[in-house]
């Protein structure tokens, strides 16, 4: 301990009197500890950490895949789902809930929080009663659903979030039995769930039971629920889908009419689900951080490799003194020790500052259970690669030290030279740190031309100046067709006479903020055909929305407000549509039925055509599509609920206007999501863009970290070889010649390290693949560009050092030797 002691104290003088190699070594550290630490947490919290379960390896979720219609992870039918919980030798206990449509939405405006003013919009999700034991979670107060409630006509009980309880009900500890009023209805609140749950998303603000009907559970054609089950004891994931394909095989032909498109069933585990959009992006991004602190570590390992070449006198010294070399190496690497250390502490500190941004890369549906803080585990991971990264830097220095030529060290009368094998190795460092620059240069150009690709698509409407608001009539109030109607086109009438309004019109989903919302048609004189699936997305909208949206209009007319409920039915469908069902013919004036051929739904007339739309998703090709106008939407389950409205000038500035509007018609509607459409478009690319944004910033650290690597091995041979360079000036060699020989050698490693980048950045572009759009993994242009990039900063790397060599004096070199 005592030598120990000594070490420490000595390595923290030597460290004291290079003020600034220490720096540069402790924030070169500091940026590769902290930004390795960060992402670490990130990955910690979203694919490592178990979800606030029971058992949650058990956990999954189950899917239809409907590849055939366009939807390979659809969510199942009443149907399957009852038959699903009828497979007790692969499942445990299955569950379902239900989150989108009408009948879950809630307007909250009594209750406890009566004082509260303005009345609150919340999502409510219909679940099964033995949703809560199949994932094994309890409510923190108060208790679960019972048997009787969970049945049609139960009694109107709910559970609520814990963010609901905190926040409206200022955490009341006497909730529990309470009533509040919900929808104009008074609901019995019987627990608050505690803060982790988040099922089936985080949106959800309130739970009630689901109370499936018998037809319900006998309906395979209606697809919303989201299921998850537990895994009975020794069943794997493979055995459970084995088991759900034979099912599947067995439904398609038990019920053909529905099932037969249906190309399996399928589970996969519940943190997947959550999981699946942002796990290719946080695997690259901590491969991205770890060649960060490779780079790093070369660096450092550069600069100990001079420094430990400047001190081989005094190592020699402390050698012929009886010094053991295992005794000095064990002061390198007390003195690496020292650095990492420093480095990993502030490194924390950096990762702790970035959480704030880096909560953006974290799932919605897991914001709940996902937390980023320097909890033990990130902790321990920064202590563990702090050290590691003090064996990695430390180890080249302590292993030259140990081999040093006492005799030939004090006969050069302290002198520093560089041996060949020392110099190899630091080339070997800098070629590294070149080669993995280019790897992260590659997959930043990359990603940030995909996503420039994809904010820059043209989804088929104008996002700018239009603001968007959802007002979610509830049914218990406006059950009735026609006044619920008659609520929506009063609000978009008020709402037109607005100042700096131009155009305003509603529609039951905006582009962009539902995956569903799908329904079958039947088109007249049309034989039905075995390879084409008769459905398309179905929308309600008022006279106005296209004209808001910018949707344009290529054959016929918009809705009117002559389309009124006595009117003649019409529709209007998409381009794709047309020329998907319709080939070779004018889809105007054509007619097709809502529904299935069977169906005693009225003939409807297509009276326009309007471009396509990206309604899922900016990275899919626009689904066909039909429109309907509102007041011919009576047996039409979807219901109008966001409003457009294009605007002269700021669409934000007429947010509170607009929600006068609203309230003047109706005072205890809530006017929810107010956000602009471009807004709405960079939440749609907002993970992708954090992504390439990331990535991009980690790609320019590296490029300066390996550009000062470049630098110091260059200046460090200038300074090793000032009199060979004299004596060769001396001897005839001009200035050029001198600039071309220090800079060619710092280019040469250049050209050695871009080429090994560029075989490892073609072998891990794969991995890229899934996040790309528009680009392939071997574009030239990106691979171009970062050797363009690098190449270019390299050379002022190699500048500066050579031209230093060019301008060394013969005369004052050789009168100092």
């Amino acid at each position: 301990m005592r030598t120990f002691i000594q070490d420490l104290r000595y390595g923290l003088r030597l460290l004291g009197r290079s003020p600034g190699f220490t720096a540069i070594a402790l924030l070169t550290l500091t940026l590769g500890i902290g930004a390795t630490a960060a992402i670490f947490s990130v990955v910690d919290a979203v694919l490592l950490r178990a979800l606030p379960y029971r058992d949650p390896q058990r956990l999954v979720s189950v899917f239809e895949d409907s590849s055939a219609v366009g939807f390979p992870r659809n969510t199942p039918a009443p149907g399957n789902y009852a038959e699903w919980k009828g497979q007790t030798r692969i499942f445990e206990d299955v569950a379902a809930a239900a989150e989108y449509g009408r009948f879950n939405v809630y307007n909250l405006t009594g209750g406890p929080a009566e004082q509260s003013g303005e009345p609150e919009k919340l999502q409510g999700a219909a679940v099964t009663r033995n949703l809560f034991n199949v994932l094994g979670a309890k409510p923190a107060l108060g208790r679960e659903f019972l048997p009787e409630e969970d049945r049609p006509g139960g009694p109107h009980v709910v559970l609520i979030n814990y963010g609901l309880w905190k926040g409206r009900f200022a955490g009341d500890p006497g909730i529990a039995g309470r009533a509040i009023v919900l929808n104009g209805e008074k609901y019995t609140v019987v627990g608050v769930m505690p803060a982790g749950f988040a099922y089936p998303s985080a949106s959800a603000d309130l739970w009630r039971p689901m109370g499936f009907t018998q037809d319900q559970l006998s309906n395979r054609g209606s697809h919303y629920l989201e299921v998850v089950a537990r895994l009975r004891p020794g069943v794997t994931l493979a055995q459970a889908n084995a088991g759900l394909q034979v099912l599947c095989q067995r439904m398609a032909r038990s019920y053909p009419d529905t099932n037969a498109l249906i190309r399996r069933f399928f589970a996969e585990p519940l943190q997947d689900t959550y999981t699946q959009g942002a796990r290719t992006g946080l695997i690259v991004l901590m491969a991205a951080v770890g060649f960060i602190l490779l780079i790093a570590c070369a660096n450092i390992a550069n600069l100990l490799l001079a420094r430990a070449t400047g001190r081989q006198r005094e190592i020699a010294v402390r050698t012929a003194l009886g010094a053991a070399r295992g005794r000095i190496a064990r002061q390198i690497l007390t003195e690496s020790a020292l650095l990492a250390a420093g480095g990993g502490l502030l490194g924390i500190l950096l990762a702790d500052w970035c959480f704030g941004f880096l909560k953006n890369l974290i799932p919605a549906d897991l914001t709940r259970s996902a937390t980023l803080a320097l909890d033990p585990g990130v902790l321990a991971f920064a202590v563990a690669i702090s050290l590691a990264s003090s064996l990695l830097f430390g180890m080249a220095p302590a292993l030259q030290v140990s081999r040093i030529d006492l005799n030939a060290v004090l006969k050069e009368g302290g002198r520093g030279s560089a041996g060949p094998h020392r110099g190899l190795m630091r080339d070997i460092l800098v070629i590294g740190e070149v080669a993995l620059s280019l790897m992260l240069l590659v997959g930043s150009g990359l990603l940030l031309k995909s996503f420039a690709k994809l904010r820059g698509l043209d989804p088929g409407f104008r996002a700018d100046h239009v603001l968007t608001v959802r007002v979610d009539a509830p049914m218990t109030k406006y059950g009735d067709f026609t006044k619920r109607a008659a609520f929506f086109e009063r609000v978009a009438e008020r709402v037109r006479t607005l100042p700096g309004v131009l155009a305003a019109g509603f529609t039951s989903a905006l582009p962009l903020t539902w995956d569903g919302g799908t329904g079958a048609f039947a088109p007249e004189g049309v034989a039905p055909r075995p390879d084409l699936n008769w459905e398309a997305n179905n929308r309600v909208v008022s006279p106005g929305y296209f004209e808001a949206m910018r949707i344009p209009l290529r054959g016929g007319r918009l809705f009117q407000d002559s389309d009124g409920a006595d009117a003649q039915p019409v529709a209007i469908v998409n381009e794709t549509m047309a020329r998907k069902f319709w080939p070779n013919q004018d889809a105007l004036g054509k007619r097709f039925k809502f529904g299935g051929p069977g169906d005693k739904a009225p003939w409807l007339r297509i009276a326009g055509i309007v471009g396509d739309v990206r309604q899922m998703r900016l990275n899919e090709p626009p689904r066909q599509e039909m429109y309907f106008p509102l007041w011919q939407a009576k047996d039409n389950w979807m219901v109008p609920r966001d409003l457009a409205i294009r605007t002269r000038g700021d669409p934000l500035s007429l947010a509170g206007a607009v929600r006068q509007a609203v309230w003047s018609i109706d005072k205890d509607q809530p006017v929810s999501n107010i956000m602009t459409l471009d807004g709405l478009l960079d939440q749609e690319v907002a993970q992708r863009r954090v992504q390439a944004t990331l990535l991009g910033g980690l790609a320019a650290l590296a490029l300066i970290l390996a550009c000062i690597g470049i630098y110091g091995v260059l200046s460090y041979l200038v300074t090793q070889r000032t009199r060979e360079i004299g004596v060769r000036v001396a001897l005839g060699a001009s200035a050029y010649d001198v600039f071309r020989t220090v800079a060619g050698q710092g280019m040469a490693l250049t050209g050695i390290g871009i080429a090994a980048g560029l075989a490892g950045a073609l072998a891990l572009s794969r991995l890229l693949g899934s996040l790309l759009f528009g680009v392939s993994a071997g574009d030239p242009l990106a691979y171009a560009g970062a050797i363009a990039v690098f190449g270019s900063v390299a050379l002022l790397a190699c500048y500066f050092p050579a031209r230093r060599a060019a301008r060394v004096d013969p005369m004052v070199t050789l009168r100092y030797e």
